[in-house]
């Protein structure tokens, strides 16, 4: 199966929307990192709480790109034992991984939903200076593995469609 996957249009745009904010994310560390040096070697003082500030949104970068990553194929993945096996053998280990993944998804999202809640509930805060709120970041978090978990079904989907096809094709 080639690595890029024709996903619903919906869906597409929040992955893009998703990968433009971790571009975004990306491009303020750089300018804060940035002041933060700069103002180290004019006034001998570090900016109060980049550190803290560049540690969270570098977590928010890394999870907004997995669903990215996904849709496009960019993600580590070994065939050398499939490749070998037969279109039937294809078509079960298709399935094993669908259910996988549904079973992980469902698990991940709920996990972090209550997560989420509960930091919010609680008004969870870092233990840093600034004392930030964490439910942002438990949002991201949420919201990226929901969208890479939506993709990595939807390409097992096509790649299970594509081995039963193979199958038919095969039997004749």
């Amino acid at each position: 199966m080639s690595a890029d996957v024709t996903l619903p249009r919906p869906l597409t745009v929040v992955i893009r929307g998703l990968g433009l904010a971790a571009g975004v994310l990306l491009l303020l560390i750089i300018l804060l990192t940035v002041a933060d040096v700069v103002s180290r070697n004019l006034r001998d003082r570090s900016i109060v709480g980049t550190v803290d500030i560049t540690t969270m949104l570098l977590v928010a970068t890394a999870y907004l790109g997995l669903a990215s990553a996904e849709a496009d194929g960019r993600h580590v993945s070994v065939e050398l034992i499939e490749s070998r096996l037969g279109a039937r053998t294809k078509l079960v280990f298709s399935v094993l991984r669908s259910a996988l993944l549904v079973g992980l998804g469902v698990l991940m999202t709920w996990g972090l939903t209550e997560v989420l809640i509960s930091a919010a509930e609680r008004g969870e805060t870092t233990n840093d200076i600034l004392r930030l709120p964490t439910w942002p970041a438990k949002v991201v978090l949420l919201i990226s593995f929901a969208a890479f978990f939506v993709v990595a079904i939807w390409r097992e989907l096509l790649i299970f469609s594509t081995a039963r096809t193979e199958q038919k094709g095969a039997q004749r």
